[in-house]
């Protein structure tokens, strides 16, 4: 998927011409004609889908929206960001305070700036000029998967930043891709698992480990850690104590591991803003699954070390482990995979998968007692949807480690032909008689001719 720019196919001399012809076509392009280019391209369909988000969230409770105003308006209670938010990083309290400036009601503002945002997403991406095709499909799972959150939830911008820091990695823009994820990072950890892969990628490309950036990183993190201590003491790690003691969200592959575990003893209880599956092996299933999320992401960079992944294949691997490992899945966290989901080709399970997402929330979650005793239903079907996420992803992954052997095998056989050889041994694709011993380059080249000749 690297290259998509520039990429070239084999030796073929038409292709060459052919890509040559459209770049040199596309350097001449005015500038503000790609930009009507790209706005006609995504303007509709993004349009239709901030309409739909909006009158979703219009008909939906406000309590995330309302707990971002509640932060914000403690942030501006003398003295001044004395009190931050306990379960997101300190640093999200700049975007909480950001709907204030606007003269509309704080919902509304939000709202609006969550619009914004998408249309940011789907408008300046550098994806879509190499990517045909790339915002229709984050569209359609947006559309299947999101529309209850997704302007009423702040990830919107965290994952742009985790999609624009993948993009540049996509091209070899590496200190701009360090920037962008460090800076999602500090509004939502989840971007910062990118990094491993960026550094991976890049030993690879240029044969030098870059610890400048790993240095310039630590020092951001540091400073802010210091700054937030000093100001607001003790809201730095009241992120991590919220998710050490939160519970199994009713929504995540832990809780359907729960119902599996024990249907007949679990229960369900209201705790950290959320629905909390209970069971006789909470503990265990813990355990178990923080060993295999530390095992499936020490295989995925391997793997990246190896050269058997791509950049984006690495960072939706690792987001997917991410997602699905952790202790609560709710709807948004679609929207970090989402923008990486649509660089390849709609897939069945990734629809499906977003479709069951909208089932379990916003209908069955509100509508849990009237269905069934307790939680039963919604935790099925959400667990009907982790299997089906868990499935796929695993399926694509296994093409993404086809295809990149496939290729490699491909590059071996074509280096190995030598700059020497003839047109008609290329076409044969038979391998290079340097090396081979004596009788056999005697038998191929009485069945080749002449033409085996180095």
């Amino acid at each position: 998927m690297t290259g998509w720019r520039n990429r070239r196919i084999g030796n073929d001399v038409t292709t060459q011409a052919a890509s040559s012809r459209v770049h040199v076509q596309d350097d001449f392009v005015p500038a503000r004609t790609r930009w009507h280019k790209r706005w006609t391209m995504v303007s509709r369909p993004a349009i239709a889908l901030g309409a739909l988000a909006w009158a979703m969230a219009a008909l939906m409770p406000h309590a995330d929206v309302l707990l971002y105003a509640h932060y914000a308006s403690l942030a501006l209670h003398s003295p001044a960001l004395h009190l931050l938010p306990k379960e997101y990083p300190g640093p999200s309290i700049g975007l909480f305070l950001l709907p204030k400036l606007l003269p509309l009601p704080y919902v509304m503002s939000f709202s609006v700036l969550a619009e914004l945002a998408l249309f940011s997403l789907l408008v300046s991406s550098d994806g879509l000029p190499g990517l045909p095709g790339w915002n229709r499909r984050v569209v359609v799972y947006f559309a299947l998967g999101t529309l209850a959150v997704l302007v009423a939830r702040y990830d919107i911008v965290p994952a742009i930043a985790g999609f624009l820091a993948v993009e540049r990695a996509r091209s070899g823009r590496w200190g701009r891709s360090w920037v962008w994820a460090v800076f999602g990072g500090l509004l939502k950890l989840f971007p910062l698992l990118l990094l491993p892969g960026f550094l991976i990628a890049e030993r690879r490309a240029t044969g030098r480990w870059a610890l400048r950036r790993v240095a310039a990183t630590v020092a951001v993190f540091a400073a802010t850690a210091t700054a937030q201590i000093l100001h607001s003491s003790g809201s730095l790690s009241t992120p991590f104590s919220y998710e050490f003691h939160r519970g199994f969200e009713i929504e995540s592959l832990p809780s359907s591991l729960s119902l599996l575990a024990s249907p007949l003893h679990v229960h369900w209880i209201y705790a950290f803003g959320a629905i909390e599956t209970v069971g006789p092996l909470h503990g265990l299933i813990g355990v178990s699954l923080d060993v295999l999320v530390l095992t499936a992401l020490g295989s995925i960079w391997w793997l990246a070390a190896r050269g058997r992944l791509r950049i984006e294949a690495v960072s939706l691997a690792v987001l997917s482990v991410a997602v699905l490992g952790d202790k609560a899945f709710s709807a948004q966290y679609l929207i970090w995979l989402i923008p990486l989901w649509a660089y390849w080709e709609l897939r069945r399970g990734w629809l499906i998968a977003a479709c069951l997402t909208t089932v379990v929330f916003p209908f069955l979650y509100f509508e849990a007692n009237f269905i069934g005793p307790d939680h039963y239903v919604p935790t099925a079907v959400a667990g009907l949807r982790n299997i089906v996420l868990l499935v796929s992803t695993l399926w694509w992954l296994r093409e993404q480690l086809a295809a990149t052997r496939s290729a490699a095998s491909i590059s071996d056989s074509l280096s190995t032909i030598g700059p020497r050889a003839t047109r008609a041994t290329r076409a044969r694709r038979v391998p290079a008689l340097f090396g081979a011993p004596r009788a056999t380059r005697r038998k191929r080249k009485a069945r080749l001719g002449p033409s085996a000749e180095p």
